[in-house]
């Protein structure tokens, strides 16, 4: 899943960057990944969270993001013009940011990414191969990361409080899990006692990271199910069947090319019948968690069958994305 963020402040990222303006930057930088590090680190270890944002595009015409991963940094740079004019724009922020706070060069990742969505079908893209798989904390929840071969790592850390929201009301819940990536939702709802859960992606390899993120975290054993399937065909075939869910996450790509029709999936477009198709598979009462990262999306939840909606985000958003919607969240109730 690729981030879609906006031409923030366009005006100033304009022009290519002389010598001097690249030394400026790197001196920024460190100075603001210090500042970051001191006020962040020591709540999350308390928390017992070894993964969060330390760089969040902070200064506007650096753009770049630092995510803090038990001592590792992924450094991602979103591509535009002006850092054309410097070799190695991207290696050098991230050494100017481990230097400042004594990460060593073998700890850092780096990704690049760009605005505008990129290629639809990026998530599910891989970059290299054959790294091995770190755990991290999350809490007391335990999951897997792999911090160099996809584009994504693993773990989105944007939703560890909704993570957190869904294991404290999942509790005799069956639980449905659309999109799921590597089974983050999935681990949290059934570590908060959900009765059932359902993990539905399209991806072999990711349903069984999220086979193998059960099992890491030696949850209970029950009717969990790990299904490989276009999410909307998926929800069709259950609606036919009559089958049932009380607790949902509904988490989809802004893009993707890997739907089961020509035409792809496009969040602006698809959403409402997203929507309406998971509703049909709730049970009277069920709650649906609906949230997108595309930084231009505009709901369309109008004729939705449905008893309220309520847009959460300032909930689940964490307090280490301090300077964009890195997703919208509402809770849909049945």
């Amino acid at each position: 899943m690729t981030y879609d963020y906006d031409d923030r402040d366009s005006t100033q990222l304009r022009g290519a960057l002389d010598e001097t303006d690249m030394a400026n930057q790197l001196e920024m930088v460190a100075n603001r990944i210090r500042k970051n590090l001191r006020k962040l680190k020591k709540p999350f270890e308390q928390q017992n969270i070894d993964v969060f944002r330390l760089y969040d595009w902070d200064i506007p015409e650096i753009r770049l993001v630092v995510d803090w991963y038990k001592g590792h940094l992924v450094v991602g740079e979103y591509q535009r013009q002006q850092t054309d004019g410097i070799e190695d724009w991207l290696p050098r922020m991230a050494e100017a940011t481990a230097s400042a706070i004594n990460v060593p060069k073998e700890n850092l990742h780096l990704k690049s990414r760009k605005t505008g969505g990129g290629n639809p079908g990026s998530r599910y893209e891989r970059l290299g191969k054959n790294t091995e798989p770190m755990v991290v904390q999350e809490r007391d929840l335990k999951f897997l990361v792999n911090l160099d071969d996809y584009i994504d790592t693993g773990v989105f850390s944007d939703h560890r409080n909704t993570r957190k929201e869904i294991r404290k009301i999942s509790e005799g819940q069956r639980f449905l899990n659309l999109y799921a990536y590597t089974g983050t939702f999935t681990c949290a709802a059934v570590a908060g006692g959900a009765i059932a859960s359902t993990t539905v992606d399209l991806s072999n390899n990711y349903l069984g990271w999220a086979e193998q993120n059960f099992s890491l975290n030696e949850l209970p054993d029950g009717p969990h199910a790990f299904i490989k399937s276009d999410c909307l065909d998926f929800l069709f075939k259950a609606h036919r069947e009559k089958k049932s869910w009380d607790l949902c996450v509904l988490d989809p790509p802004s893009f993707s090319t890997q739907h089961g029709n020509s035409s792809g999936f496009d969040i602006l477009r698809d959403h409402p019948k997203l929507i309406e198709a998971t509703i049909s598979v709730m049970a009277p009462g069920g709650k649906i968690y609906f949230s997108t990262n595309h930084q231009r999306f505009t709901p369309r939840f109008g004729g939705l069958r449905c008893e309220s909606i309520e847009e959460i985000t300032h909930r689940t958003v964490p307090q280490d994305y301090r300077n964009k919607k890195i997703h919208q969240c509402w809770c849909i109730s049945l």
